[in-house]
């Protein structure tokens, strides 16, 4: 981006460039026609050439074209040629600046599209503090100023690095209660916001020890984001592994507490300032559908982040496949027990 590019445009944009660019061409031959007469008799014999014979004659019909239009006789000098040669003048000079402003309006839509290639590719919140200087600088850039687009591309490279900078392989874990809306049927709402706020306590403690950089709730479910694959797994084996204890001692209300776990990871923007909530990404909305598509008391995987990663052991083919990815499976020893009980 730092580098001066021929930039793409709308068709009719270049093609009006093009018309105006040969506009221009057409009209400095027509100068040269003009004024090769005055030479030409300096050359002897020059009249025999065929194609200056042409051009004498095309010139009589010209200059007597433009006596015809104007009076032309100032003081004893004949000005028709000169006439002729300051529209040619004069029509350049409005061409030229007709093309300059088209070239202007190409330069404007392409870095318009530059600039919100940057904004959909920020992170939510980095508009102020990375893109203002941006948007400041295309408000004063003056595109038939070089010195201006250089200044323009140098802030938007300055952007795009500052935006690349935030680009972290992160992980995501998304969790989500089973049938929380069934489990508060016909239960006393204080046995409720007691056992969901403990539950919330559990899940929390479990996400902050294992090292959560951030995470957002919904009334009963969460996506946190985590620094490797393993620390998510391992945040939501230990979600799941404690629920047991949980169900057991905590709680107020008939129903057990079963979750559901989705993980997905990749190289998102990442921005210590932005909440997770306003974070986007395809990398977390895939999260959130491996969540939506797992068993009760699992967590649920691309295959393909799973297998290079120390908290494997366990997982299995799910034999689904979620946008795209197949899906692996992990259970835990007691979800298992149940499972085989059920069959």
């Amino acid at each position: 981006m730092v580098h001066s590019r021929i930039p793409e445009a709308p068709l009719h944009l270049k093609l009006t460039k093009f018309l105006l660019e040969l506009l221009n061409a057409i009209l400095l031959i027509a100068l040269v026609i003009v004024l090769l007469p005055l030479v030409t008799h300096y050359f002897k014999n020059a009249s025999s050439y065929w194609w200056i014979e042409q051009i004498d004659a095309f010139d009589s019909r010209m200059i007597r074209w433009v006596k015809s239009l104007v009076p032309t006789n100032f003081r004893g000098h004949e000005l028709a040629r000169w006439f002729i040669v300051g529209g040619i003048l004069f029509g350049r000079i409005w061409v030229e600046n007709l093309r300059r402003k088209v070239s202007t309006a190409i330069y404007r839509r392409a870095m318009q599209r530059d600039f919100e290639a940057l904004q959909s590719a920020a992170p939510a919140g980095a508009d102020e503090r990375v893109l203002a200087p941006v948007k400041e600088k295309m408000k004063t850039m003056d595109a038939r100023n070089a010195k201006s687009r250089s200044e323009l591309l140098k802030v938007m490279a300055e952007a795009k690095r500052q935006l690349e900078s935030m680009g972290r392989d992160l992980a995501f874990l998304s969790i989500d209660v089973v049938d929380s809306t069934k489990m508060k049927l016909g239960e006393d709402k204080t046995f409720i916001e007691h056992d969901f706020h403990e539950y919330k306590n559990l899940v929390d403690g479990k996400l902050r020890s294992n090292g959560s950089l951030k995470a957002a709730w919904t009334p009963d479910g969460v996506m946190a984001c985590f620094p490797t694959i393993d620390a998510a797994l391992k945040a939501a084996k230990d979600v799941i592994g404690s629920l047991d204890a949980f169900n057991a001692h905590v709680k107020m209300i008939k129903s057990n507490f079963v979750v559901r776990c989705g993980v997905n990871a990749g190289h998102v923007y990442y921005d210590e300032q932005t909440p997770m909530e306003e974070m986007s990404d395809r990398v977390i909305d895939i999260a959130g559908h491996m969540q939506k598509y797992a068993l009760p008391g699992t967590i649920a995987c691309a295959k393909q982040i799973i297998e290079p990663v120390q908290q494997r052991g366990g997982f299995s083919d799910a034999g689904k496949v979620v946008d795209g990815y197949e899906v692996y499976q992990w259970a835990s020893a007691s979800q298992l027990l149940e499972d085989r009980a059920a069959s």
